[in-house]
């Protein structure tokens, strides 16, 4: 039997599917097509295959989950109050499918646009699923997502500059005179360029340095499309210098790699208040 509050996301945000199952998040997956293949960006989709045809430089392109997909989803949880965090619609339609699904249902749906993509979104996403553990009501819930949107912040590397134009992700945010790869900075949805590396080394250290210092107990996602032990070794000396932070390793999929390039890693922190 259904009841209280349930969240439903979109796999866009990046949750490791052992980590939405455990919150009890449902997760409608966008499509990815690549060199014209249609793929569901779900627990089944062999991301391996993907990275590959993305990394022999296949066009690509995302789509948002259909209405109905959102419908069928909301029909599940029918009987619960359901809180809906997704992607930003500066991002994807995926929030206003998510509306229309709703409207589908004829279920009364809170759809929450967190203005952000990949797991700065997702960061969103946990902190609604822990306060709808916690018993809060869908007011809290909402302002537990809607905290955590003003508060995360995200660097990473973009290895794949032309892809990022090409999806509109970048707008002019890297320079293209300087040698190396650009080392870019977002906090409340904007874009900046910090400077360019020469070595994955030099990222990961550019990225510990973020946040080594920080005195606030943070969740810091650490996350990468088939980066290397680079990004293996940067967790872990996360998890040594930070014992007391929650320290969640992610996968990059397919519909950020499509923008963002292979090989792009990067790390994604905010404040907590309370352990998962």
């Amino acid at each position: 039997m259904n009841g209280g509050v349930r969240i439903v996301t979109d796999s866009n945000t990046m949750l490791p599917w052992a980590l939405a199952d455990d919150l009890g998040i449902v997760v409608v997956p966008l499509t990815i097509t690549i060199d014209g293949t249609e793929l569901t960006e779900n627990d089944d989709l062999d991301v391996n295959d993907a990275y590959q045809r993305l990394r022999r430089g296949a066009p690509a392109t995302t789509s948002a989950p259909s209405p109905g997909s959102f419908a069928a989803a909301y029909d599940l949880l029918y009987g619960s109050t359901i809180v809906s965090v997704h992607i930003g619609s500066n991002f994807s339609g995926t929030a206003n499918a998510a509306r229309l699904g709703a409207s589908l249902a004829g279920i009364d749906v809170h759809v929450v646009d967190t203005g952000h993509a990949s797991f700065m979104a997702g960061c969103c996403v946990i902190a609604a699923a822990q306060a709808a553990r916690e018993g809060r009501d869908s007011a809290a819930v909402i302002a537990a997502a809607a905290r955590t949107a003003i508060e995360v912040a995200t660097i990473f590397t973009l290895t794949e500059i032309d892809r990022a134009r090409a999806g509109g992700r970048l707008d002019g945010h890297a320079d293209d005179d300087v040698a190396g790869v650009p080392l870019i900075r977002s906090v409340a949805g904007a874009f900046e360029q910090i400077g360019t590396v020469i070595t994955e080394q030099a990222a990961a250290s550019a990225m510990f340095d973020a946040v080594a210092a920080d005195p606030r107990r943070l969740r810091i996602g650490v996350g990468d499309a088939d980066a290397g032990a680079v990004v293996d070794d940067l967790y872990e000396r996360l998890r040594l210098a930070r014992p007391d932070d929650e320290i969640i390793r992610y996968v990059v999929g397919p519909t950020v790699a499509a923008h963002a390039g292979m090989g792009t890693f990067g790390i994604v922190h905010h404040p907590v208040d309370r352990a998962l």
